[in-house]
């Protein structure tokens, strides 16, 4: 890991598969076909940077989309294309892409002060939008 900024946090591969809903077979699949890159550890082990996690949850959105991996790389490949389009579907908190589905139910995923903030941040607002909503 020499290359990497030792203030940037990096996830291990369990981290990795609760904020995205990938398996690790998955992950590490679109690993092994060029789609995202891993840090090691000196063990070895793989770690990710947010920017990876980002990127495979547009992955994840162009899968839905797309009829392969082929497809996928060509998508992520275009410049503006990916993340921009993901965004736009799903603005808010696209780290936790699960919460605008399901209720929030723990806030295990929460690894640290600055994302608890932003979740709450991004609660609030939906509170505020469901407010503004009801006659």
């Amino acid at each position: 890991m020499a290359d990497q900024d030792p203030n940037q946090p990096t996830y291990s591969i369990g981290e990795v598969r609760e904020r995205t809903g990938l398996s690790s077979r998955q992950i590490r699949y679109y690993e092994a076909m060029g789609l995202i890159e891993s840090l090691r550890t000196n063990g070895k082990h793989r770690r990710f940077t947010e920017e990876m996690i980002d990127r495979l949850l547009t992955i994840k959105e162009l899968l839905k989309e797309k009829s392969s991996i082929e497809a996928v790389r060509q998508a992520l490949q275009q410049p503006g294309a990916g993340q921009s389009g993901l965004q736009k579907k799903t603005p808010a908190l696209p780290r936790y892409p699960q919460m605008s589905r399901q209720g929030l139910t723990s806030l295990y995923p929460v690894s640290n002060r600055a994302d608890l903030l932003a979740m709450i941040q991004w609660l609030e607002g939906q509170k505020k939008m469901k407010t503004n909503q009801d006659p």
